[in-house]
């Protein structure tokens, strides 16, 4: 469980209460949790296993306590219940650009409209304009949203997503503030087609290259414009992540967001038997703490007793086995 998953769920309960109509500030203090969650530089898992979730500004004991119950079910009790008090819909519906919790109450309530093809029907039709602070515009709006959503949902092909990518990793190249940048996810991997782009940077002064990067020419909507995570939609149809990640955990984070899943689970299994711990921010001792990797990538392969394996390669098609026994091509 990431901490990324562990804010989306926190987020989907903001939403849902809204939705509900629920207090203003119990709706908050979810959204300001998945937040604080989302733009931790530690895992939270640890956190919570070490009982220190408390220490976190901004985290309460309720809040803490259902961190415990995510990390150790994988879910959250409150959240199922949510869910199953609205059409699941409407959480399809959050995910268009520019339909938040107040619109999809809106349409709902107003209209009737539970789901993200009736919502296209209406606005095709003109029906949404009638409503409090809707218009011609809106309808255009919704519309446009509903297509990135759907071009969002597909993958694109290498020879498209590359382009894209290298052009960001070298527009962002150029500023100061950028110390360290690489590409990560399926993408570093070079497979024929690409979901996400993942673009990782270590900075002193993430700001201006956050800034920068949300308001580059090929960006056609801003999904997310944070201090340590940003994430846009471009003009090629897929999304693009931006993460800030200290320095010394930069090559923990490239290995971790370059994956596959696959190659990452035997990894972990790998270093439990050898008594340590890696993830995201690097290789620890299991039983210290002590970190003995994580600033560049060959050193997190090297910790575990093989050499570095080329990104194509990270399937857990047999390349750690590979590895291990020096057999790599």
């Amino acid at each position: 469980m990431t901490n990324a998953q562990v804010a989306r769920i926190f987020a989907e309960v903001a939403d849902i209460l809204e939705i509900l109509g629920e207090n203003p500030y119990r709706v908050q203090a979810y959204r300001r949790a998945a937040q604080i969650i989302e733009n931790l530089t530690e895992d939270i898992v640890d956190l919570a296993r070490r009982d220190e979730l408390e220490k976190i500004p901004g985290i309460g004991a309720s809040i803490a306590q259902k961190v415990k119950e995510i990390v150790a079910t994988g879910r959250l009790k409150q959240h199922e219940e949510l869910k199953a008090k609205i059409p699941p819909g409407l959480l399809e519906m959050l995910q268009i650009p520019g339909m938040g919790p107040k619109k999809v109450l809106l349409v709902y309530k107003r209209l009737g409209i539970d789901s993200v093809q009736k919502l296209e029907e209406a606005a095709k039709a003109g029906r949404l304009r009638g409503l409090p602070g809707m218009g011609a515009k809106t309808e255009q709006n919704i519309l446009r949203g509903i297509q990135l959503l759907r071009s969002t949902r597909g993958r694109l092909p290498l020879g498209i997503a590359l382009p894209a990518a290298n052009k960001i990793v070298a527009e962002l190249k150029e500023l100061p503030q950028v110390e360290r940048i690489t590409t990560a996810g399926s993408l570093r991997r070079m497979k024929e087609t690409i979901g996400d782009i993942d673009i990782l940077i270590t900075s002193p002064d993430p700001k201006p290259v956050m800034d920068r990067f949300v308001s580059m020419p090929m960006v056609k909507e801003v999904l997310a414009h944070g201090t340590t995570k940003s994430s846009v939609i471009i003009d090629a149809g897929t999304q693009v992540d931006l993460r800030v990640v200290p320095p010394e955990s930069f090559g923990a984070a490239q290995q971790y967001f370059t994956g596959s899943k696959d190659h990452n689970i035997r990894l972990r299994e790998l270093a439990i038997k050898k008594g340590l711990k890696i993830n995201e921010y690097g290789v620890f001792k299991a039983d210290t703490g002590e970190r003995l990797a994580g600033e560049h990538e060959e050193e997190m392969y090297a910790a575990l007793d093989m050499p570095w394996i080329p990104p194509e390669m990270r399937e857990n098609w047999g390349e750690i086995e590979a590895a291990l026994e020096g057999r790599l091509p």
